[in-house]
């Protein structure tokens, strides 16, 4: 697919936040397209027990984060990850990446898994924090998952809930560095009030702009307030596409840098997103809004914030 050439109103250094690795020879094309669209370094997810290739490939790129996983925290409890955080530092990683979702219940076949606010999890974020080891945290998903999938509330609580119960651990553990995934859970018009008040309550808490499809969905309906939000607390969001790094399909990169790019930099109205999103098919699509943010904003977002969090080296 052929994007058009817009005039991106930014030229400087991007970092994008919010990236996973699968199959290192889809890195390639990942790198390659990101490149494209101004990307210069990322933090890589990592999926593995080894960075060695990735590093060898592309020596100080990444900012990598080790993938907790939750069939591990939520089966075995924190304790075999204590020791494990300890090393991080000195294997290369710069945080960690810890997912909390509805659908656990599901995988793990169990009736409840342990909430991020829970006292179980204390020694692990106090360990985190000793470490200064941010965490790059999935907190609850779209509403329209909740209107669907996640619509048994008994099984799999509600949106709200699971907010809060992230609102507690933020309380619970004000010397460790969140950065909440997706906008904070909170893109959706409604939610932007809650997510500017935990911004002025909570100085460890920041979010990213992952993924574009639910950035178009949700702040293209309302990008004026979306854009006042944004600027009033430009220095909490971080940029990131939450590309994966398995696909050989080129258009599946361009289609999210591009969107981003668009939602963030310019002022088009109505502008079909370049790639199905499944939560509006049969409801009308998904269109591009976007919020012209001003330079110095754009500059935060982009990079300077990430700069601040995890200490970037720029060439």
């Amino acid at each position: 697919m052929k994007y058009p050439n817009l005039d991106y109103k930014y030229d400087g250094p991007i970092f994008d936040s919010h990236a996973h690795v699968i199959e290192l020879e889809a890195l390639k094309l990942f790198v390659e397209i990101g490149k494209k669209y101004g990307t210069e370094k990322s933090i890589l997810i990592v999926h593995s027990d080894d960075i060695t290739a990735y590093e060898r490939m592309y020596p100080g790129r990444f900012v990598y984060a080790k993938y907790m996983s939750g069939w591990r925290l939520f089966t075995e409890g924190p304790e075999p990850s204590l020791k494990e955080v300890a090393r991080l530092r000195e294997e290369g990683y710069g945080l960690v990446k810890m997912h909390f979702a509805p659908f656990w219940t599901d995988r793990l076949e169990k009736e409840k898994v342990p909430s991020v606010d829970s006292p179980v999890f204390d020694p692990l974020f106090d360990v985190l924090a000793e470490h200064n080891l941010p965490v790059l945290i999935h907190i609850a998903d779209p509403d329209t998952y909740f209107e669907n999938r996640y619509a048994n509330s008994k099984q799999y609580g509600t949106k709200d809930g699971h907010i809060e119960e992230f609102e507690n651990r933020l309380k619970r553990s004000g010397d460790v560095v969140f950065q909440q995934a997706h906008f904070g859970a909170q893109a959706e018009p409604h939610r932007l009030e809650n997510l500017a008040r935990m911004f002025h309550q909570y100085p460890n808490l920041h979010v990213d702009t992952s993924s574009a499809r639910w950035m178009a969905r949700e702040l293209g309906k309302a990008p004026e307030k979306a854009r006042k939000v944004i600027i009033n607390h430009s220095d909490r969001i971080l940029y990131g596409t939450d590309c994966v790094a398995r696909s050989m399909d080129i258009d599946y990169y361009e289609g999210r840098h591009h969107t981003e790019r668009m939602i963030w930099e310019t002022d088009v109205r109505n502008v079909p997103l370049p790639f199905v999103d499944q939560d509006t098919v049969g409801r009308g699509g998904t269109y591009i809004n976007g919020l012209d943010l001003p330079l110095n904003v754009l500059e935060k977002m982009y990079w300077k914030n990430a700069d601040t969090i995890y200490d970037l080296e720029w060439n």
